[in-house]
């Protein structure tokens, strides 16, 4: 019996980052207006190991990395550092086949697909659901430095385009920036770091 085969599905994921909160504690009535609704979920710790070759991926605007024993791939499909808008691979075979078009190099999950160990570092992560769609994290790591994002993730079953993809985005993004907008209250001012940018940082200090 020829097994079954489920129609391919593309998971899109907007993200705005944020340097910290801007109130001691994120509850539901912290400020004006109140969320309409604020899970709290359980603290995560997470473990995350970055590959690249010769910076090919970086430069492409690629992410890999394994979290936890989990290979995911995040691949940048517009916006900006603060306001980023990313297509996400789960999927060996298909990060092996983005990796193999991407770099030419074609090697299996158990040889890190033949890429090398860039980063590695542990995460203290404090994440909440706010509006009952609106994932709200504060990441905390191992070497001292500190960012939030809040994220909105959306799955398209079946085949997609390109420019269907950018339309989602689009329309995601504008919902996370009115998110925020509507509760400023909650997010400090100023330029966030991310995690990889400050550990490259740190390590340039410290074989100085």
């Amino acid at each position: 019996m020829a097994s079954r085969r489920f129609p391919p599905t593309c998971v899109l994921e907007v993200e705005r980052k944020f340097r910290s909160f801007a109130v001691p504690k994120l509850t539901r009535c912290g400020g004006i207006p109140h969320f309409k609704s604020l899970q709290k979920l359980p603290i995560q710790t997470i473990r995350d190991y970055y590959y690249d070759k010769s910076n090919l991926l970086s430069s492409a605007g690629a992410w890999i990395r394994k979290r936890d024993e989990q290979w995911e791939a995040k691949i940048k499909k517009g916006g900006s550092f603060t306001n980023s808008r990313f297509e996400e691979l789960n999927d060996v075979d298909d990060i092996s086949e983005y990796i193999k078009r991407t770099t030419a190099i074609d090697d299996t999950a158990a040889q890190n697909f033949g890429l090398d160990p860039i980063a590695v570092f542990c995460t203290t992560r404090e994440s909440w659901i706010a509006d009952d769609e609106f994932h709200i994290v504060l990441d905390t790591m191992d070497f001292g430095h500190q960012v939030g994002e809040v994220e909105l993730q959306k799955s398209l079953a079946g085949e997609s385009t390109e420019q269907q993809k950018q339309d989602e985005m689009r329309v995601m993004d504008e919902r996370v920036a009115a998110f925020m907008k509507t509760y400023a209250w909650a997010f400090s001012a100023g330029q966030p770091k991310g995690k990889l940018t400050a550990y490259f940082e740190r390590q340039r200090r410290g074989s100085a």
